[in-house]
């Protein structure tokens, strides 16, 4: 072989290797669909992708404009949700003591009979008479919510108010310590506009009581109501489910053998025994391929127990995030196993998003199943600028539709990648010529020299 037919072997071969991905390349496509005018979109990862995809960090997914053209593409974890918050009315009573105390000249107690709370109010000087408001005292001590904010509400105040309200915390009434110090309330008028502050951050706490005072002589407002608003609070995504049948297998009493039928990223599941009254300890084992070993995840006690019309059930169990396909129940036989049947399988996951740019013009495709694939996805924080903080771009939603069959099932099976060894090939092919011309050149020099 001549070093010209080595380079164009090479040529040939990192050609072939470079060549871009196709619809035709993959198994399977889903439409895109609500791609408007925005840049960037986002789409959740559906079931039929893990179920097809030929790995399990899905290396084989493109999304296709409508020219055919791969588009960029990042996976991005899907962001926790947050709950709802709504204020919560909260009852307050206001503090009297004479002309010139403070809150703290105050012996304070609440009294309860039945649904009816009342405040009980000792001046520690018994001469002096309650002639003035000095606060308000709030109790939280029904209320299991933290809250991250007071808003106050009031009647009428002064036009021209200004206030600097300290809100101070205890759990029986006697000690008090600090939580908002000097916290801004206003009622200002000047040309026909209104600025008004009634609201008071608080730092986090759980007391029972909250206590409401105006230092610096500031006269209170006379509060109409008090409300608070629990700290924002959030919640998991929705988990997807597949639920399976695991098999009991002839090889080996007691093992019992599931098929997810794809690589979704499991990290819940749901067990339920055939039959009722039944309680067995097992294992939960994990591979990729059948011929791999079984990888050990979790040890659980299963049951199924009947109590009159209540059917009482393990919980779920958490497993470390797998991707694998095969599962091994592993039930131990000492207390008589689990009985004819076989064991109902939930695996729970919680996938990942698809963002892409959308660059060109659509529709738009979601292909996935090709197992000469290479991973092509990039970094989210690389797609996205700025991704997670305020000044990240909008990413607009879109959604996909039913899947749509390219080159089938075959395209996704993992086969030898031929562009691969041919370039191994050519590599080693050149450093074998290498190796022989500088042979030959050595043969020369001692040739040449004789």
């Amino acid at each position: 072989m001549s070093t010209r037919q080595l380079m164009l072997l090479l040529a040939l071969s990192s050609g072939c290797a470079c060549a871009a991905d196709s619809p035709s390349d993959f198994a399977f496509a889903l439409p895109i669909d609500g791609v408007g005018s925005d840049a960037l979109y986002r789409t959740a990862i559906p079931q039929q992708v893990y179920e097809a995809a030929a790995f399990a960090d899905l290396r084989d997914v493109r999304v296709f404009n409508g020219a055919g053209e791969v588009v960029p593409h990042a996976f991005a974890p899907r962001a926790p949700v947050a709950r709802p918050r709504a204020p919560v009315a909260l009852p307050f009573f206001p503090l009297r003591g004479p002309r010139g105390a403070s809150a703290d000249d105050l012996d304070l107690a609440l009294e309860s009979s039945g649904s009816r709370v009342s405040l009980r109010v000792k001046l520690r000087d018994s001469n002096s008479r309650p002639t003035d408001l000095l606060g308000y005292l709030i109790d939280l001590s029904a209320r299991k919510e933290i809250l991250s904010e007071l808003q106050l509400d009031w009647r009428q105040a002064p036009d021209g108010y200004v206030g600097a309200l300290r809100v101070d915390a205890s759990d029986d009434l006697k000690r008090w310590a600090v939580v908002v110090d000097q916290a801004p309330i206003m009622n200002l008028k000047h040309g026909g506009h209104r600025l008004e502050q009634k609201t008071v951050a608080l730092r986090p706490q759980s007391a029972k009581y909250l206590r409401l005072t105006w230092p610096n002589e500031v006269a209170p407002p006379q509060l109409t109501g008090v409300s608070g608003l629990p700290v924002e609070e959030s919640e998991a995504p929705a988990r997807a489910w597949k639920r399976v049948a695991a098999m009991p297998d002839g090889r080996k009493p007691g093992d019992y053998l599931a098929d997810l039928g794809g690589v979704f990223p499991v990290d819940r599941l749901a067990i339920r025994l055939p039959q009722e009254n039944a309680v067995a300890p097992l294992q939960i084992f994990s591979r990729d391929k059948p011929t791999e070993e079984w990888r050990a995840l979790a040890r659980t006690v299963a049951y199924r127990l009947r109590q009159g019309a209540t059917e009482i059930v393990n919980p779920e169990v958490s497993v470390a995030p797998t991707a694998h396909r095969y599962w091994l129940l592993r039930v131990d036989q000492k207390g008589g196993g689990v009985g004819e049947g076989a064991i109902e399988v939930r695996a729970g996951w919680i996938g990942s998003e698809l963002v892409f740019a959308a660059r060109g013009a659509g529709p738009f495709l979601l292909a996935f199943g090709n197992g000469r694939a290479q991973g092509n996805a990039l970094v989210i924080h690389t797609l996205v600028p700025g991704w997670g903080g305020e000044s990240a771009p909008r990413i607009a939603t879109a959604v996909t539709g039913g899947v749509r069959t390219l080159a089938g099932e075959a395209a996704a099976r993992q086969r030898i990648d031929l562009r691969k060894w041919s370039l191994w090939g050519a590599l080693l092919a050149g450093v074998a010529l290498l190796g022989f011309m500088a042979w030959r050149l050595s043969k020369q020099l001692r040739s040449g020299g004789n």
